[in-house]
């Protein structure tokens, strides 16, 4: 996936950081780069203000026209504009074996968006899935995180939703950079938390090829677990994550990274985060809004 790949340079500066042993930690062995590199994005990544108490209030679902779209046990509306149509399939069970321990799932039904309403440069994935919950928790070690997080969030709903707490999409290799935008969010039956995010395995641009609205959500039986990716970009992000890509008037450029200073990158993070949180969410393309009326939709029967 484009924008979930590794930059050597990227990588060179994490090991450079992880060498000098910035939180005090023993220097780790280059057979765990892997492991290393997304430990070092969570260190270096700010979290996310706590809300207020407007900011904090799930969106209220509103009547909206769009394609009603059905598939087995689960059901759902696309706006209007948002997307063509909703192609389901069920999604055999995979193990370790065959895509690695990110992609351990049991047997799950998939829905990926045709036609979808962003510019050609978005993200790639446009996905929703929907996953037995305790079977997908046993065999990928990223769910069962996921899912103890997002039960956290959802019995406290004063806690902040932060880059420390919120739930991850379990079959990424790759860790979270931000949070941003970050709210509970109630469907038909159940609920979740959504966000403005975008993944790496390096230090690169926040930029419009690699963010996406995330959003995890548990229905109220506690039997499916929910992980939608849908492409979202900011008027304020530069168009792509290549360094020939600058950001626009009133974003934030990307420090030169040659000094491999860590809290230069660390900065950056937290400028993006306060930009993004400021961001009107209609502003994003497509908006917010419209992505939560889709999440909202949603209903899984037993």
């Amino acid at each position: 996936m484009k924008n979930l790949r590794t930059i050597l340079f990227a990588v060179a500066v994490t090991a450079v950081i992880l060498a000098c042993g910035l939180d005090g930690a023993p220097a780790i062995p280059a057979d765990n780069v892997a492991t290393a590199v997304a430990s070092t994005m969570q260190a270096l990544t700010p979290a996310a203000p706590a809300p207020t108490a407007t900011a904090a209030a799930s969106p209220q679902p509103t009547a909206m026209q769009g394609i009603p779209v059905t598939y087995k046990n689960v059901s759902f509306v696309l706006p209007v504009g948002l997307a063509s149509d909703a192609a389901p399939s069920s999604v055999p069970q995979a193990d370790e074996s065959m895509s690695g321990p990110w992609g351990a799932s049991p047997e799950h039904i998939e829905f990926r968006l045709n036609n979808y309403n962003t510019p050609s440069n978005a993200f790639t994935s446009r996905e929703i899935h929907v996953y037995p919950a305790t079977d997908y928790a046993n065999v990928n070690a990223g769910a069962n995180i996921s899912l103890q997080r997002l039960r956290g969030l959802l019995a406290d709903a004063s806690a902040p939703i932060t880059i420390d707490n919120v739930p991850h999409v379990p079959f990424f290799n790759a860790d979270a950079m931000i949070a941003v935008q970050a709210q509970r969010l109630h469907f038909q039956n159940g609920d979740g938390v959504r966000m403005v995010t975008q993944y790496s395995q390096g230090l690169m641009p926040v930029a419009n090829d690699g963010t996406f609205y995330q959003f995890v959500g548990l229905t109220g039986d506690g039997k499916y677990l929910i992980v939608a990716v849908l492409p979202t970009q900011a008027p304020i992000l530069q168009t792509s994550q290549d360094s020939s890509s600058r950001a626009p008037a009133g974003g934030v450029p990307f420090p030169d990274m040659n000094s491999m200073d860590a809290q230069v990158f660390k900065t950056y993070l937290q400028a993006i985060t306060g930009k993004l949180n400021a961001t009107d969410p209609a502003s994003f393309q497509p908006s917010l809004p419209t992505l939560d009326a889709l999440v909202q939709s949603l209903n899984v029967q037993p």
